[in-house]
């Protein structure tokens, strides 16, 4: 008879005695993530050593355990979990945000229909989410991976619900119209192709002096489309843009898109999250009265990749955007496969329900208004020197900025301030990266950084300071 075999360990000891060591390891490098570099050039050797060919015969827990520790963490750098990141919109996370990621792949259950208790933990989470957020208590909810997904989900909803014809049997025409600020992000963009709605139907509106859309000249828009045969649908509205951090004026968008008969998506990748803070959640006032909000929970919540979440007002317009049944899976009461487009879904309620109850909303509400502070002490520091000019207004944790040389032009200028960016991929002490505001290139620096020190931004401005004055 033929061995049958199996992936459990031999010696379940020798697994346990691993287990401790591993944990024990990832908390001893997050506890010494100060003394990292933020990133490390990837080695030659470890480059060739990663092109081996597909392995035919396993080597064991214990080989591949040190081959990890010897060729992945030792030149992994601590990129994104290092006190002085602020690249893109990447937050750091926490010990027991890792232990707790753990434990889903040890559960490692698919999550959706409602006898689970994964379901009931993510119904709870996202009941968190809208008493918090001041979002209704009878909208709908889930889980997805990113803000990215959070936004395809809502603006589905969106095209299904107002586009004045089933779009689920007939597919998409070309007359649909959506609506966002030059500030909106780019996976908006993403995804309305993904949904076969055109970019040339996706409208870009101009945005004010303080990065908000400008709400005469999306009216206007509206108006014109409608004029021209086109079905306006959905405006996007920013709460916390990517480029410069802005608001836009949500209790303005809302009365527009009620009178207008429009779908209000807000896209609160990071900035919905400032309703925590007591000091600051009038940058957000008028954000829940949108018809769908988004928002990651591996950004402003310090949590890892990826979690994120998308609320819709009408919970039935959800359902119905993605319901199917099937025979293999027939079901007449609503699971929560039924509210996006994912069948199989890790239980991402886990690591949000473990660290929630570890430290609290108000908590997080403090960390929020700590990043804000820091992002305010930054442009404090820049303004106090001649060669730094602040290039817009810091509306919340966002501050770009550019090293500037009596009698240097402008493309001078972003010659300057490219050198400098190259530098510091040079000496990778600061982990940020360079965008453009305008046409003028901009040194971008987004704080969501739970291990952020004053003394770490001001030691970065004297940085900008020194290599701004080699490289002229």
């Amino acid at each position: 008879m033929k061995i049958e075999e199996t992936l459990d360990p031999e010696n379940w000891e020798e697994m346990k005695d691993l287990a401790r060591r591993m944990a024990e390891d990832m908390v001893t490098f997050q506890q010494n993530i100060r003394e990292e570099p933020e990133f490390k050039p990837i080695p030659e050797p470890v480059i060739e050593y990663l092109k081996q060919s597909a392995p035919r015969e396993g080597i064991g827990t214990e080989e591949v355990y040190q081959e990890f520790l010897t060729k992945i963490l030792a030149n992994h750098g601590s990129w994104y979990q290092g006190p002085k990141f602020w690249a893109m919109v990447l937050a750091n996370s926490t010990p027991f945000a890792a232990l707790a990621e753990m434990w889903r792949s040890g559960l490692n259950t698919s999550s959706g229909w409602p006898a689970q208790l994964d379901t009931k933990v993510e119904l709870q989470v996202i009941q968190w989410f809208k008493e918090v957020l001041g979002y209704p208590s009878e909208a709908s909810g889930v889980l997805v991976s990113g803000g990215s997904m959070a936004n395809l989900v809502a603006l589905t909803v969106a095209r299904n619900a107002k586009a004045g014809y089933n779009v689920k049997e007939m597919g998409v025409n070309g007359k649909l119209t959506f609506y966002g600020s030059s500030e909106m992000h780019s996976s908006i963009q993403r995804d309305l192709e993904t949904l076969g709605v055109g970019n040339e139907q996706l409208r870009r509106i101009p945005s004010d002096e303080n990065y908000k859309i400008r709400i005469d000249e999306l009216d206007k828009r509206i108006e014109e489309d409608k004029k021209n045969g086109y079905t306006p649908v959905c405006v996007i509205g920013n709460s916390g843009s990517t480029n410069t951090g802005s608001f836009d004026d949500f209790n303005a968008l809302s009365e527009l898109c009620k009178e207008k008969n429009l779908w209000l998506h807000v896209d609160g990748a990071f900035g919905a999250w400032v309703a925590l803070s007591q000091k600051y959640k009038h940058l957000v006032s008028g954000q829940e009265k949108a018809d769908s909000l988004s928002f990651d929970l591996h950004k402003w919540m310090y949590m890892p990749f990826g979690i994120g979440c998308t609320l819709v007002r009408d919970a039935d317009a959800h359902y119905h955007t993605f319901s199917a049944h099937a025979e293999y899976i027939a079901h007449e009461d609503r699971w929560l496969i039924d509210y996006g487009p994912e069948l199989s879904r890790p239980f991402r309620a886990l690591k949000a329900w473990m660290c929630l109850k570890e430290h609290g909303f108000d908590k997080y509400g403090r960390l929020i208004e700590q990043n804000i502070d820091q992002a305010k002490y930054l442009k404090s520091l820049i303004m106090s020197h001649a060669e730094l000019e602040l290039l817009a207004p810091v509306a919340s944790n966002v501050v770009c900025f550019r090293y500037v040389r009596e009698g240097v032009d402008e493309k001078g200028l972003d010659v300057i301030n490219q050198r400098i960016f190259e530098e510091g991929m040079k000496e990778l002490e600061f982990g940020y990266w360079p965008s453009k505001v305008g046409d003028r290139f901009a040194i971008r620096i987004c704080i969501v950084n739970h291990r952020t020190r004053r003394e770490d931004l001001a030691q970065f401005v004297d940085w900008v300071l020194e290599t701004g004055k080699k490289a002229t």
